[in-house]
């Protein structure tokens, strides 16, 4: 619970400071030629829109609000997402670049689902509890002292 909810106070600090940690990290570290950080440059917001997109998908849900953390499978990806780019920020590696790359994909699509999923299943609770709520109001009878007033619309002759 401890680690779930860790990366739930750090969804959104980690889209600034992760990225941040490469570029400052790759130039500390060692790029072998100066348009490393060109690149780097171009890179680091990218990962910070994406990993502000998948920290937004996970927050949307009711579930990871109320509780104040993410879930399992929410950890597992992102663990192995920030420990790929904590990595990548010592070692210059294509294999991390490539993992970066995967586990921010992964991240997306599986916040997405997750978020689907939940209120896939809360509108369908709430569809539910109308349904029964509306057939409990239907199946009252109703006794003689409700009064129905019925208006007929006045009538109109055709004058010659």
């Amino acid at each position: 619970m401890y680690v779930r909810r860790a990366l739930f106070y750090t969804l959104f600090p980690a889209a600034i400071v992760l990225p941040t940690w490469v570029l400052i990290a790759r130039g500390i570290f060692g790029s072998s030629v100066g348009w490393d950080f060109v690149l780097f440059a171009v890179l680091c917001p990218i990962l910070a829109i994406a990993m502000i997109a998948v920290a937004s998908l996970t927050y949307a849900r009711k579930t990871v609000r109320s509780a104040r953390a993410v879930s399992w499978v929410d950890a597992s990806i992102m663990g192995v997402w920030h420990a790929a780019i904590i990595a990548y920020g010592f070692v210059d590696s294509s294999l991390l670049a490539a993992l970066i790359v995967v586990a921010a994909i992964v991240g997306f699509w599986v916040a997405l689902w997750q978020l689907f999923r939940e209120t896939s299943r809360r509108m369908r609770g709430m569809i539910a509890g109308l349904d029964q709520s509306a057939a409990a109001g239907a199946s009252t009878p109703r006794d003689s002292s409700d009064r129905v007033i019925i208006l007929e619309p006045n009538e109109t002759r055709d004058r010659p």
